[in-house]
């Protein structure tokens, strides 16, 4: 059964683009009636989540259950959401039981386990999943060895994710990215698990030398499968 899909976006906008983006890319179609069905509900107005997580400000749920509602009542019968940090939040949402919620951690963590089975994943994210560690009970429960970054390089990509998110200078950011990425690396790290969606917009601004793990196209992959369609042969 082909199922609608809808994007509960907006943290940040550009990651919901980059998502769709990814979708129509590794969908195999061969003309427009071949894609998915696509209801996106860009929602920039949801609070900041990594506030919410590490300094109790204004939490996201109601404004995240608003618009997960407003998918499920046009049709959409699976869902993705292209914000890591967004998932502290996800048991506090009420699923309805006929929609099925692409769990990002998950997907990006079986991801891991498949490519680079017993490797050591150096993990770039959010200062909201280093804080909370949302994201290691999904790498242990798979038995992925895995390193996170300093403090100070976290705080660096705190203020990367937010360059990102308006629209500073990517050269700089790219520099600072493969700065970080190079550390876990030189501890340790086989691979980079890029657990934030406005990294990957780094990466492709210019591509880290190591193998990565994108965690937006892993979550268009998940989106591509579970809604009865077929990735296109690489």
């Amino acid at each position: 059964m082909k199922k609608a899909l809808g994007i509960l976006g907006g943290m940040g906008p550009q990651a919901a683009i980059d998502l769709q983006q990814k979708i129509l890319d590794i969908t195999d179609a061969g003309c427009d009636q071949d894609h998915i069905r696509v209801y996106v509900d860009n929602h920039p107005q949801i609070p900041d989540r990594i506030g919410a997580v590490i300094r109790d400000t204004l939490s996201p749920a109601p404004a995240m259950q608003e618009s997960l509602d407003k998918l499920a009542s046009i049709g959409a019968l699976c869902v993705a959401m292209p914000c890591v940090s967004a998932h502290f939040f996800l048991p506090k949402l009420s699923i309805p039981p006929d929609l099925l919620f692409i769990d990002m951690l998950k997907v990006a963590a079986e991801a891991c386990a498949a490519r680079f089975p017993s490797l050591t994943a150096g993990v770039l994210c959010s200062e909201a999943i280093a804080y909370s560690q949302i994201l290691t009970p999904y790498l242990e429960s798979l038995s992925i060895p895995h390193l996170y970054t300093h403090a100070e390089h976290q705080r660096l990509l705190g203020r990367l994710i937010l360059d990102v998110k308006v629209k500073a200078c990517m050269q700089t950011a790219a520099d600072s990215l493969l700065s970080i990425a190079g550390e876990l690396v030189s501890r340790g790290a086989d691979y980079i698990l890029l657990a934030c969606t406005e990294l990957p917009l780094i990466n492709q601004y210019r591509p880290l030398p190591y193998h990565c793990v994108d965690s937006t196209a892993e979550l268009a992959r998940a989106a591509v499968l579970n809604c009865g369609y077929n990735l296109r042969s690489s």
